[in-house]
């Protein structure tokens, strides 16, 4: 009796379908069968597991949406600044500002300025790049720090 049913059932489904089909009505979903199904009173599924995202990708989308993404990385990089430069580079200099992939450092002297320019802009690029991505930071601008001082030096 039970497989009469079950196929007279699967029956009346093809038949179904099958007018749907040539009336060209579409048919209704998956979830709108399980919604009925289980009485349940939502309008959409909620979201799978496959279609989430991990967190530090959907803060970072956030945080480029508001417009804080470019400081939040000037912060994670003066955090690790004298690593990336060197100690003694960074006693002279501190991240800037950073705006469409170009960095300007901030450096406290004339004779820093002049001796980074010419011998250490390169390094201190390729040190990024390395770290960050050669996507990140394309290029260093070197400026004298308006306030006259290198973040390390207090």
């Amino acid at each position: 009796m039970w497989h009469c049913c079950g196929s007279m059932i699967k029956e009346n489904a093809r038949q179904d379908m099958g007018t749907r089909r040539k009336s060209g009505k579409k048919g209704r979903g998956r979830w709108q069968v399980e919604r009925e199904r289980h009485q349940l009173e939502q309008q959409k599924p909620y979201m799978s597991f496959k279609d989430a995202s991990p967190i530090d990708e959907a803060m970072q989308r956030v945080m480029k949406r508001i417009g804080i993404a470019d400081q939040h990385w000037l912060e994670a990089l003066s955090a690790e600044w004298g690593t990336l430069v060197g100690e003694a580079v960074a006693r002279h200099t501190r991240p800037g500002r950073f705006q469409k992939k170009n960095l300007t450092v901030f450096v406290d002297s004339s004779v820093w300025l002049n001796e980074l320019s010419r011998y250490g802009r390169k390094e201190m690029l390729a040190k990024l790049q390395e770290r960050f991505g050669e996507g990140k930071v394309r290029s260093i601008s070197l400026k004298l720090d308006p306030e006259g001082q290198g973040a390390r030096n207090g």
